[in-house]
């Protein structure tokens, strides 16, 4: 029972909470991947999952209406600062499934940049820092 509780929790399914629609782009973070940094000398960030997805083709980037972008943030919210550690760009096909078109590396520092206000990035703090 406690094994199963445990893989339960370890294992949630994703949630998604709009936060912002911009340049044709639907920004969701996934609620249920906020979580503390545990890696050494990173214990003030939280990083979580989010979804970029094409609403509107406004974009010369090689992506369409239906394809999305998802992306690992890390977040300081004492310093308000935000970087990324990873992400991937999957398209969606004919036939209504999605291809893992490119992968960014995971990024072994993440750059992290001052949040400026009125940007996603605050639209991104006000819903991960307590």
């Amino acid at each position: 029972i406690i094994s199963s509780t445990i893989a339960c929790g370890v294992f949630a399914a994703s949630e998604w909470k709009y936060i912002s629609l911009t340049r044709g782009f639907a920004l969701t973070i996934d609620t249920n991947s906020i979580t503390n940094v545990s890696e050494y000398n990173y214990r003030q960030n939280k990083q979580f999952w989010g979804k970029q997805f094409v609403v509107q083709d406004l974009e010369q980037d090689g992506l369409g209406v239906g394809d999305y972008k998802l992306v690992l943030y890390w977040i300081n919210c004492s310093a308000n600062t935000l970087g990324t550690k990873a992400g991937a760009v999957y398209k969606k096909q004919k036939d209504g499934t999605f291809k893992h078109e490119s992968a960014s590396l995971a990024n072994y520092q993440v750059k992290m940049d001052p949040i400026i206000p009125e940007s996603n990035g605050q639209s991104l703090a006000s819903h991960v820092c307590p």
